[in-house]
């Protein structure tokens, strides 16, 4: 019967390993699963901030070619004096304005890229634990089949201390 209880043991433990190892891997496969989706969620980010940015591009062409036809029309020459500085300061805060949405995006893509590391680290790592725990496990149930084991090969047992009174 103690062989039996070994046996019991040492399957237990096998179980619980197998579990502790299973989990570990369904971890590691949300990390990446996770780290994916945030990886085309980077993508999105750059293909939205250069749409946004194309966008914002034309917006200005139209703004700058309405100043020059403006000028053009009221007779002022647009490429000297005044006028040109105005053009130039329009040129400059329109290219300003697209490299901030643009630098945006970048910033947006590689916080969700810095996600998607994230998440394949800890992935690995609870795999790594899982791997830990469960030859933890699987010792300690190797050392109890083998003192139940133990118990009952030497067919004697001490007697409890009852203080000396026997």
């Amino acid at each position: 019967m103690i062989a039996v209880g070994a046996i019991v043991a040492i399957i237990g433990a096998g179980v619980s390993a197998y579990s502790q190892i299973r989990q570990g891997q369904q971890a590691e496969a949300v990390g990446r699963y996770n780290a994916r989706v945030a990886e085309q969620q980077a993508t999105s980010a750059r293909q939205a901030a250069a749409a946004d940015a194309e966008t914002k591009r034309r917006q200005f062409d139209r703004i700058l070619g309405g100043q020059r036809a403006r000028y053009g029309a009221s007779g002022v020459i647009g490429s000297e004096g005044s006028p040109l500085l105005v053009m130039m300061q329009s040129e400059e805060a329109a290219a300003l304005d697209v490299a901030r949405v643009r630098a945006g995006g970048a910033a947006q893509a590689y916080g969700l890229e810095a996600e998607a590391r994230l998440q394949r680290f800890g992935g690995r790592q609870a795999r790594r634990q899982s791997y830990l725990a469960a030859t933890g496990t699987f010792l300690q149930g190797l050392g109890t089949a083998a003192g139940t084991y133990g118990k009952g090969s030497t067919g004697t047992t001490v007697p409890a201390y009852r203080g000396g009174y026997d």
